[in-house]
This record gives structure tokens, sequence and C-alpha cells, in this order.
């Protein structure tokens, strides 16, 4: 009986799927009822209903496309060939679904369609490849990168239809050349390491690695950079220690006290209150700091934008002693009461803290700046 379920079960399925290519034929999706068919007669061979689907379904999808191809070819435009090639691929694919149906050759007449795919392809690679050397002559950088690009979708039609010299060539005219330049201003404390800070940003920047861009030092290049990144360390301030002091009375009832003699003779446990005075100590250092990011161009030094990215830093540390009964306190009031009264961090360490979100922040608005230089 449970043999009996399981054959149901498998024709259920065969039958739901060959009704899924037949109504994908149905609706115009047909290529995906070719995929369908097939797929079911890999599962069962000579299921008459798949068959039936898949030679409407392969006669369709072939008119399909190649009347979408006719109609690209009449077409006035240098790069329909990218879309001819996309729908003999197409039939292509189709073809190669096919012939895993080991009966196909009974059932279907495929159209070859590989020399056709071979001229097509050669036409959208040179249409390309030209378009890439025209783009080139015009001595821009952006033109550069698309020319860059164009050369890259013409190997992708036909490998090596344009060389890696060239390529280098298209993306070395299209890099753009960006100068970081570090400043502090007279009113910043000079004291503190902000190379720290410059060197922390410029390594992270320079190991974005955005094929067309270029992260120089200042006096590198024989010429003039493509644009240029000021960054200046414009306020930084190490603040005082805040002092404070609060006492707090605690107290806590039911504590168990000792052992009392009754009148009667009786020894019974007694509980009572504990109090104690809890004086918690506090201290506390505010600082800030400050950076500034312009962008400029790097021939006319116009800026083409300014930033400024502030941070703070909060150092604090509490201690506490005791007066009165221990008893009244709790497990986290001990906790201050072990501790003792810290040293004061180091300023350097102070400023440390204060500007490390300034270096993942200006990278950030660095790298978002050049995105476009991917």
């Amino acid at each position: 009986m449970k043999r009996n379920y399981i054959l149901i079960a498998i024709s259920c399925l065969l039958l739901a799927a060959c009704s899924s290519g037949k109504k994908r034929l149905e609706q115009g999706d047909y290529d995906t009822a070719v995929y369908k068919a097939v797929n079911r007669l890999q599962q069962k061979p000579q299921l008459s209903k798949a068959e039936k689907v898949l030679r409407q379904a392969y006669t369709l999808a072939v008119n399909e496309h190649m009347e979408v191809v006719r109609f690209h070819d009449n077409m006035d435009d240098m790069f329909k060939y990218d879309k001819m090639v996309r729908e003999y691929e197409m039939i292509a694919h189709l073809n190669s679904a096919i012939r895993r149906y080991p009966l196909y050759a009974n059932l279907v007449t495929l159209t070859n369609v590989q020399n056709e795919l071979a001229t097509v392809r050669q036409e959208a690679a040179m249409a390309h490849k030209l378009e890439g050397e025209r783009l080139l002559t015009l001595d821009n950088k952006q033109r550069a990168r698309q020319a860059y690009h164009h050369f890259v979708q013409a190997n992708s039609f036909k490998a090596g239809v344009v060389s890696t010299k060239v390529l280098d060539n298209a993306q070395d005219a299209g890099t753009v050349n960006v100068v970081l330049e570090f400043a502090n201003s007279a009113r910043f404390f000079r004291s503190y390491n902000t190379d720290e800070v410059f060197n922390a940003v410029r390594n992270n920047f320079k190991g974005t690695r955005y094929r067309f861009m270029r992260v120089v030092e200042p006096g590198e290049l024989d010429g003039a950079p493509d644009d240029i990144i000021q960054i200046e360390m414009d306020d930084a301030h190490i603040g005082g220690v805040d002092f404070s002091k609060n006492v707090y009375e605690l107290k806590k009832e039911d504590v168990y006290m000792g052992e009392a003699t009754t009148d009667s003779g009786e020894v019974v446990e007694v509980y009572g209150t504990v109090t104690a005075d809890y004086i918690e100590y506090c201290k506390t250092i505010n600082s800030r700091a400050q950076l500034m990011i312009q962008h400029l161009d790097g021939n006319t030094s116009a800026v083409h934008h300014r930033q400024v990215f502030p941070s703070t830093y909060s150092w604090t540390e509490k201690w506490a002693t005791y007066r009165g009964d221990e008893r009244a306190l709790t497990d986290s009031h001990l906790d201050f009461v072990k501790r003792s009264e810290p040293s004061l961090p180091n300023p350097e360490w102070l400023f440390s803290q204060t500007t490390a979100p300034l270096v993942a922040r200006s990278v950030d608005f660095l790298r978002g700046r050049f995105s476009h230089l991917r």
C-alpha cells in the first residue's frame, strides 16, 4: 500500500511539472518552458506531454530570439551587436539544455547559431575597441576611464582583441593623482603627537584599492596633482580634572546581629538594622578634538568641499570609602570600596583616545569622495 502512495506522489509531481511547462508556454515564456520540459524528460524520458511542450516551446523561443536579432541588426547603433550576442547566446543555452536529454535528436531539430554568434561577438568586440580608441584621443581622464571599460568589454566578447599594454595605458590615462597635505592650526597644542593621526589617515587611505586613483606624497609628481586633500587638526583640548564627592546613607534591615537569652532562658537569634555612610569619589577629564578636511582642485586650488569632524572622549574613574557597618553595603558598593584612587592618565594617551574615531571617519569620507574611481 505504501508503495502505491509513492507511485501516486511521483505521478502527481510529474503531472504538475508538465503542467508548469505548459503554463509557461501559454504565458509566452518560451525559454522557461523549454527548460522545464527538458527537466521533466530527464526524470521520465518519452513523456508525451513534455515532448510536445518542448517541440512547441523551442520553435517559438528560437523564432522570438531571431526576431529580436533582426530588429537590432536594422538599428543604426554601433553597440547593437551586444544585444545580438545576448540573443544568440540564449539560443545556444537552449541547445545545450536540450542536448542533455538523450532522445532529443528524434524530437527537435536544433538551430545551430555558433557561426552567427562568433560573427556578432567579433563585431561587438571591434565596436567597443574602436569607441575606446576614440575616447582615448580626447585627452580627458574621465573619457580615458570610459575607454578602459570599453576595452574590457571588447575583451569579454573576444579575448585578446585589446592588448594588456593598451589596457594599462588607458588605466594610467584615467588615473587621478591625489596629494595629501597635513597641517596644524596655530590654535592647536603642538605638544601632542599629531603625526600618529595623520599617518593613520594616510596609510589607510593609500590602502584603498581604487583602479583609477593614486595617492601620492607632496612633491612626488613632476607636475600638478589632479586633486589635493588638506587635512588639519584645528582644535584639540584636554580638559582639567573634575572632582566630585557624594555621600549616601545606606541602611539594611533584618540583619543578623547575634544571639540573646530571654528571661525564660531560651536562646534566640537577634536581627536588626545596620547603617553606613558610603562616600563615592569621581574624577573626570573631558577631551575634544576636531579635524578639518578640504578637497581642492589640483590645478586651480578651488575648494570642492570642506568637512569638519568633531570628536570627544570622557575619562571617568570612581572609587569609594565608607564609615559604619560594612554589612549595609551591597556587592557593587564593596567593589568600589576595594578600588584605590586612580592615577591621572597621560595626556598623550587621552589625545590618542580622543582622536581615534577621527581616523575612521576621515578615511570613510575620502573614500566616498573618490568612489567613482573604483
